[in-house]
């Protein structure tokens, strides 16, 4: 297969060509940013966008199945250290970016975020213990969100507008079932809902669908597009 990550230049898989005649530096956003950008990753409309955080203690490339990679492993440490040192994509992290784009044939930008004065830790459900004899009460969302237009929404696999920007967004259905999938930032949560409700077993019953930390329902606005929900590159997590 074919395709070009932004700022890495064309390549073929498998191209035995000096990394480094490939590579461009990127130009970092500011102390106050901790945010480094590959000449504007997400300018074009025709480039899917894959970002790369780093953590003190590992690092995390959206859409990539395998989710936090510990920097106590050698082969991760490396990618950090050599990313930092020669602001260039190291070889075995576009193997990694490799993976996460196999199939599309769109060009590819890459966006650089440095976390690297924060630990990361994954995220934990939250709750608050209710006052009373033998009851309890999740925190962030019940099962289903009270919306009627979600409890009447039907199975709908979503369709991506090459011609429009988009995002590889990690779903992780229940029970810790993996499913990359790309989408146009107008998308919405309702859309995605409908694509989740798609790779669902009808008889699963209600669920919700939470992002971020502490996690919280991204359809408590389902007509929200991804954009508005800055869910770009995100994880989004069935709950039942």
């Amino acid at each position: 297969y074919y395709f070009k990550i932004h700022g890495l230049g064309s390549f073929r898989s498998g191209n035995k060509k000096d990394e480094n005649k490939d590579a461009e530096e990127f130009s970092g956003g500011g102390k106050s940013s901790h945010t480094a950008v590959m000449r504007n990753p997400g300018a074009n409309p025709n480039r899917l966008v894959v970002t790369v955080t780093l953590y003190n203690n590992g690092f995390m490339v959206s859409g990539d199945e395998k989710g936090f990679r510990d920097a106590k492993e050698a082969e991760n440490r490396k990618i950090i250290d050599d990313l930092k040192k020669t602001k260039q994509v190291p070889p075995a992290l576009r193997a990694i970016i490799e993976q996460v784009v196999k199939g599309q044939q769109k060009e590819v930008g890459v966006e650089v975020k440095d976390k690297s004065s924060e630990n990361y830790y994954p995220p934990k459900p939250t709750f608050k213990a209710f006052q009373g004899q033998g009851f309890s009460m999740k925190s962030e969302s019940s099962t289903q969100p009270a919306n009627t237009s979600v409890a009447s929404a039907t199975p709908k696999k979503v369709t991506v507008d090459s011609g429009k920007p988009t995002s590889r967004i990690l779903l992780v259905l229940h029970p810790r079932k993996r499913a990359p999938q790309a989408f146009n930032l107008d998308h919405t949560a309702m859309d995605i809902y409908q694509h989740v409700l798609s790779l669902t077993p009808p008889d699963f019953g209600p669920f919700d669908l939470v992002s971020g930390f502490p996690p919280k329902s991204i359809l408590k606005e389902p007509s929200k597009t991804i954009e508005e929900l800055k869910l770009k590159g995100a994880t989004i997590t069935q709950r039942k």
